[in-house]
């Protein structure tokens, strides 16, 4: 094989080798980043609807994301929330945390760091 045909075909296999690059790294990083930033921006559209009808001011209210949905901050009180769709009964942690809630055991504690 010539020279100049050595590097047309070296040149057109990396020209195919970028393109099966692409493609692979698409489908195996970009479509499920795309999936979950649809998934998160269905979520947040449910969460302002939802926020619509909360009682309280929203910009006190803290994310934590199970087995208690958030935690809201009143000036007279601190409240743990958990929203709740339908006839879905309280988990067993969740049921314990209230339990624990009612029963006054809550305690106030600071980790010091160097």
């Amino acid at each position: 094989m010539d020279t100049l045909m050595t590097i047309w075909v070296f040149f057109i296999g990396s020209i195919i080798g970028v393109i099966i690059g692409v493609i692979l790294s698409f489908r195996t990083a970009v479509t499920p980043m795309h999936q979950r930033i649809d998934k998160l921006t269905f979520q947040m559209e449910q969460s302002q609807e939802i926020m619509k009808y909360y009682p309280y001011n929203p910009d006190n209210f803290r994310f934590l994301g199970g087995p208690v949905n958030g935690i809201q901050f009143e000036e007279d009180s601190i409240l743990f929330v958990r929203f709740k769709e339908g006839n879905n009964p309280l988990t067993k942690e969740q049921d314990r945390i209230k339990t624990l809630l009612e029963n006054g055991k809550v305690r106030w504690y600071e980790f010091m760091t160097k």
